[in-house]
């Protein structure tokens, strides 16, 4: 079972509307391995105390200071390395084991957010770099990373003797779904031993009868797992032989259908082999999107494409970005202007100053934008951003 929690778009524009209070983001690669629970814990701990040392270091007021303490230690919940007689009794008068749960069932990253009144987790499929960080909002650019990138794919094994949808996740086991209505096989839904026997039944005979057949149980198989991508855009990847696959394609209504397919007979190969042959596929889909926003950047500058950061933030404030690719690893320390996404930059990255980049992507994001996460070595002029607009934004860039 997966213990993924990635922000819906809404829950993320609800984090970004964050501003003008006291924030702390703690991000941390974890193991989902029960061995490493302490270890887990440790290394949380450890970051949360970087985040109140520079807390303390803003002269933030103390009462605010030992509330954020207090909920860091009882997440933490290692009351045998806390020193003091009154935290310790403080942990012991919380909900004994409240947090044992939570930390039994993680995956590969943790972002632990929080203000004075909130403290969110989110448990990630990708592992992100250690980070603490305190600022006036709530740093979102490992949320953005979960949330844009690739990590999972639908496979279809459809075969005359059998079907199965599978969710497969990068770095994760497959998971099969179990889906009300879905035919065992071609005979369950066709109520006919065999399709591929020729003599005559009937009106249905020869290879007219048989083609009918087979499309009779492509469509129920259709007609079965066409809720389950409802609201998605998860990619779909058909593994199947002829004729099976074409008219799996000709009869599918899923936006999400890749063009490339596994070949040969998945009878043959099981959840964990289709899903080692699914991930390659993913990663070409997304690189392929990748490349073509390039492509458009190419067609689209300088006027309608930008890979100056101030430029951008100027477009994303405005709600004109449409596409934008960014290095989801740069850090370029400053402050953007709510009122028109004007530029301050600074020296170094302190409580005062955030990511201007991890600004611009959220703003996108939050105004409708399609991000995606890429390398420096594949952006434009390795600029930590490419942004492209809905329209001639008409600033002059610098």
């Amino acid at each position: 079972m997966l213990h993924i929690d990635i922000p819906t778009l809404e829950e993320f524009k609800a984090l970004a509307q964050i501003k003008g209070e006291v924030c702390i983001s703690v991000y941390l690669p974890v193991s989902p391995l029960v061995q490493n629970i302490r270890a887990n814990r440790i290394a949380f701990r450890d970051l949360a105390r970087d985040a109140l040392a520079q807390l303390r270091e803003t002269g933030v007021d103390k009462h605010k200071i030992i509330d954020f303490e207090e909920r860091f230690d009882h997440l933490t919940g290692l009351e045998r390395d806390v020193q003091d007689e009154d935290k310790i009794r403080k942990l012991q008068r919380a909900k004994p084991d409240s947090f044992d749960t939570f930390w039994h069932y993680q995956a590969h990253g943790l972002a632990v957010l929080s203000t004075p009144g909130v403290m969110r987790m989110f448990r990630l499929p990708n592992s992100p770099k250690p980070l603490a960080e305190v600022a006036d909002r709530l740093h979102l650019t490992p949320l953005i990373r979960a949330m844009t990138s690739p990590h999972d794919i639908f496979v279809l094994a459809l075969a005359a003797e059998s079907v199965r949808l599978i969710h497969a996740f990068v770095n994760f086991p497959p998971v099969r779904l179990q889906i009300p209505d879905l035919p065992k096989n071609a005979e369950q839904a066709t109520r006919r031993p065999s399709f591929h026997v020729r003599a005559p039944r009937g009106r249905l005979q020869n290879l007219e009868g048989e083609k009918v057949l087979l499309h009779q149980y492509v469509r129920k198989v259709e007609q079965a797992i066409h809720g389950v991508f409802a609201g998605l855009n998860t990619p779909l990847v058909v593994a199947a032989e002829e004729p099976l696959a074409s008219t799996y394609r000709s009869l599918n209504s899923y936006s999400g259908l890749a063009d490339e397919m596994i070949e040969g007979n998945p009878d043959q190969k099981t959840d964990a082999e289709l899903e080692d042959a699914a991930i390659p596929i993913l990663d070409r889909l997304y690189s392929r999107e990748v490349k073509a926003a390039i492509a458009l950047y190419d067609q689209l500058k300088p006027r309608r494409a930008t890979t100056d950061v101030s430029y951008a933030a100027h477009a994303a404030t405005a709600g004109a970005v449409e596409q934008l690719l960014v290095d989801l690893d740069a850090v370029v320390p400053g402050l953007v202007s709510d009122v028109d996404g004007s530029v301050i930059y600074s020296a170094s990255d302190d409580a005062e100053t955030y990511s201007v980049v991890d600004e611009v992507a959220r703003r996108a994001l939050s105004t409708g934008a399609r991000v995606l996460g890429a390398r420096r070595e594949e952006l434009p002029d390795r600029a930590p951003l490419t942004a492209i607009l809905r329209y001639d934004f008409g600033l002059i860039q610098s």
